[in-house]
């Protein structure tokens, strides 16, 4: 395979410096984040998930989280990529694997990746999952990620030149790498840019997350996307009970921000939820009404820590009746608030989420 073409790789930096400059806002309180790759509706008989482009004409989500990045050290030592029906060399054939290795080359979804960021989004690569092998060292997993992903440089490009906005960490066990040491690490890559790159996390609800607590003290982490479901007396369908340990426990993560807990002091947190019945425990479902009128109170209340909100996944958002991800962006439009200079522009450009419906577990 051909090293990236240095000329390319300047055009996208250029591009990607543009569209971040007019979308999105980390200072925000409005954004929404969603999980794509995983295909998860169609275990409910609905369609399948679409390719990445399909989503991002819709300005109701601010942050898209390509899950996973699953096996850290695979064949050859390179990472391993799964994305469901989208990509996949186990199920076609015609999907091309970088040689001696299991790593997928998805030129399409490079081509998207840089579609969606011209058109205002950030695309993470989310690392982990449910099912995910955490078996690698930090020094060597943090420069693979920078040199296939990100401006590194590398012969084995998964989405050629197209460059990813940052990792997303979803560890849901114990790792057998120090994931603090990889996150001191990708900061560090991140310093030598004058791109910005963000460094995100998916804790559990339970506080301290049993996985990610640690890392959350102890590394620079500028979002930590918040499972409120699939945990039991702290999923979203606990709102409004009594608190803990009867409820929702968001107060808790906001406390934790508040005493300074946190190694980034203005980390911004979000609420997660299931976008549909079957992405995960249906008793931790709560459907786009409710989970609305949940986040414009939250919003109003917890106005320092508060970031938006996120779910799992995509394939269920655009096939519920609402949009999940539309239902959440407007109820949230409605008390948006950005501190930096840039939000004029994001409350602008998500006033009017678009209404056309577009068709994905941990």
């Amino acid at each position: 395979m051909k090293q990236i073409n240095t000329f390319s790789f300047l055009l996208s930096l250029v591009a990607n410096l543009f569209s971040q400059a007019l979308g999105f806002d980390i200072s925000c309180n409005s954004n929404v984040a969603v999980y794509w790759g995983q295909n998860s509706a169609a275990s409910g008989s609905l369609p399948y998930q679409k390719p990445l482009r399909a989503y991002c004409d819709d300005d109701s989500v601010d942050i898209i989280l390509l899950s996973f990045l699953y096996i850290l050290k695979g064949a050859g030592g390179y990472p391993v990529l799964n994305f469901a029906n989208i990509c996949d060399y186990t199920k076609n054939s015609s999907v091309p694997v970088f040689p001696g290795t299991e790593l997928m080359h998805c030129s399409d979804m490079g081509a998207d990746i840089k579609y969606c960021q011209n058109k205002g989004k950030i695309i993470l690569l989310s690392i982990g999952g449910a099912t995910a092998q955490l078996n690698s060292d930090a020094a060597t997993f943090s420069q693979q990620v920078w040199n296939l992903f990100m401006e590194g440089s590398s012969p084995y490009r998964p989405f050629d030149d197209a460059i990813i906005d940052g990792v997303d960490l979803d560890f849901e066990q114990t790792s057998q790498m120090d994931i603090i040491q990889f996150a001191n690490n990708m900061n560090q890559f991140y310093k030598t840019s004058s791109r910005k790159y963000y460094i995100t996390a998916a804790p559990q609800c339970p506080y301290p997350d049993a996985n990610l607590g640690k890392l959350l003290q102890q590394a620079h982490i500028d979002m930590a996307f918040i499972q409120f479901y699939n945990s039991g007396w702290c999923d979203n369908s606990k709102y409004g009970l009594p608190r803990w340990p009867e409820s929702m426990n968001y107060y808790m993560w906001d406390e934790a921000w508040h005493n300074k807990s946190f190694t980034n002091a203005n980390i911004k947190l979000y609420v997660g939820a299931m976008a549909g019945t079957g992405a995960g425990n249906p008793g931790s479902y709560v459907g786009p009404d409710f989970f609305a009128k949940e986040l414009k109170e939250l919003q109003a209340t917890y106005t320092d820590s508060f970031g938006g909100a996120m779910m799992w996944d995509m394939s269920w958002a655009y096939d519920s009746t609402p949009n999940f991800a539309t239902n959440a962006k407007q109820a949230l439009m409605a008390g948006s608030k950005c501190s930096s200079t840039q939000g004029s522009c994001c409350e602008k450009r998500a006033a009017e989420p678009s209404k056309r419906r577009r068709r994905r577990s941990s």
